[in-house]
């Protein structure tokens, strides 16, 4: 009887470790282009503050939970799908004299390092800094954007709304300058739009099944 109790306590603890080993792995989060996430574009020049938006955002990021370190991952907006409140400043954004959308079909952010924190509590926001390559007009360059992160384990509100797995959620921001991505602001504009532009990403990614 001992022996039989000793070994399913072995068994137990075996199959707990294994448990735990898998749930420390890298896991797959898929941002869907179905309105759960926003990037938002705000030109702040001494005569107009513009803001650009659009929720036309795919990608996909791989985070362990228990070493942030180690997240990688791809995040792009279409460019001709930012919306000012203006068609005719919307067609000139889009144009070959500003962002060429038809040449430079979208803007990505790629995820290279996370730093401010080792780990994901689920239901706590985190706050961290996020490492990335930032591409637009055909230009890359290095950006570090302040985040806020919150892992939501899949619950009854997630599957009511018809979400199938863990849910990512994040909040971050950064700058960049035009004259960096090789988009420069002709003088008579220039008090209506700011060569530097802040840049604030939410993104909701779902774990894939």
């Amino acid at each position: 009887m001992r022996t039989t109790i000793r070994v399913s306590l072995i068994l137990a603890a075996l199959t707990l470790g294994l448990t735990s080993l898998a749930s420390a792995q890298s896991r797959e989060f898929t941002i869907r282009n179905d309105g759960g996430s926003r990037i938002q574009f705000i030109s702040d020049a001494p005569l107009e503050t513009i803001t650009g938006v659009s929720s036309h955002v795919t990608g996909t990021v791989n985070v362990n939970p228990s070493d942030l370190s180690s997240a990688r991952g791809t995040i792009q907006v279409r460019v001709a799908s930012i919306r000012t409140g203006v068609d005719l400043r919307d067609e000139h954004l889009r144009g070959d004299g500003w962002l060429d959308a038809e040449r430079y079909e979208n803007a990505t952010f790629e995820i290279t390092r996370v730093e401010g924190a080792s780990s994901l509590s689920p239901n706590q926001t985190t706050r961290v800094r996020i490492h990335g390559r930032f591409s637009l007009h055909g230009v890359t360059r290095d950006v570090v954007a302040n985040a806020r992160v919150r892992l939501i384990p899949l619950n009854d509100e997630l599957r009511a709304a018809r979400i199938t797995g863990d849910v990512i959620r994040a909040q971050a921001s950064f700058r960049v300058q035009l004259t960096d991505y090789n988009v420069s602001v002709p003088l008579p504009v220039r008090l209506k739009v700011a060569n530097e532009i802040r840049v604030n990403v939410t993104i909701r990614a779902v774990a894939s099944e």
